[in-house]
């Protein structure tokens, strides 16, 4: 989709994956600093957590190339213009939708180093305060991108069968922080005997294609299609041509 809005400029576009690590946005950022690029779309690594790279991204402001980013940015630079999900409201309303139909006992899985996790957490707790229902701080599991990583690529399943086991409890629902997650617990507990969703809910974010993958159709978040990467781009090139641009979710 941005590359898309970009080509219709003449641009031409260079895809990086930081695979969410700082070490590797320092060393993409550090390389496009000696090339002319016209811009950036970026999408942070670790945006929960303090970056190290903020010297680079002050390097790219003063040589007076435009930075988008995208699904969320860093606190530490305030000004920065950004493209994101609505993910407080979306957590709210998944855990309102829970809460109407009679689940008092919600359980959550969030993930910590990324900011989309704290703003879905939010809206979490928000709607369990709004309902008069307790704040479910010993329901709640944190997992970092590290910890992805060993349950997603190498199998290891200790995180949720932990979960599964000390946090669920007598939780009748979770909520989960995206498709991929939500497709590993629901396998999980089909696997311990537990029907979904006839013992436990369980609702995610993203509507994607783990949705129809996972042996029951998972309750999920979609985002509108196409619509942040045409943004995004639109954005950038407003910047680009120095016309006023602010951020929007």
């Amino acid at each position: 989709d941005m590359q898309s809005v970009l080509t219709q400029k003449n641009y031409s576009t260079l895809l990086f994956s930081t695979q969410n690590k700082v070490s590797n946005e320092r060393a993409v950022l550090q390389g496009l600093l000696h090339q002319s690029v016209g811009g950036l779309i970026v999408e942070g690594s670790k945006t929960a957590l303090p970056n190290p790279n903020l010297d680079l991204y002050e390097k790219l402001s003063l040589a007076g190339i435009p930075v988008i980013f995208i699904h969320g940015c860093y606190s530490a630079l305030p000004d920065a213009v950004c493209v994101s999900d609505d993910n407080y409201g979306g957590g709210y309303q998944l855990t309102r939708r829970l809460i109407t139909r009679g689940h008092t006992k919600i359980a959550g899985i969030f993930k910590s180093d990324d900011i989309q996790g704290h703003q879905r957490y939010l809206g979490f707790l928000s709607a369990m305060r709004d309902a008069g229902l307790p704040i479910p701080d010993d329901q709640t599991l944190w997992y970092s991108t590290e910890e992805r990583r060993y349950l997603l690529d190498y199998g290891h399943s200790e995180l949720l069968e932990h979960f599964m086991q000390f946090y669920l409890k007598d939780c009748s629902a979770v909520i989960c922080y995206n498709d991929e997650i939500a497709d590993r617990l629901i396998r999980g507990l089909l696997n311990a005997g537990r029907k979904v969703p006839g013992d436990v809910s369980v609702v995610s974010f993203d509507n994607s294609y783990y949705s129809d993958l996972c042996p029951v159709r998972i309750t999920s978040l979609a985002h509108e299609a196409h619509q942040l990467g045409r943004l995004a781009a639109n954005l950038l090139l407003d910047k680009i041509y120095g016309r006023p641009c602010q951020s929007q979710s």
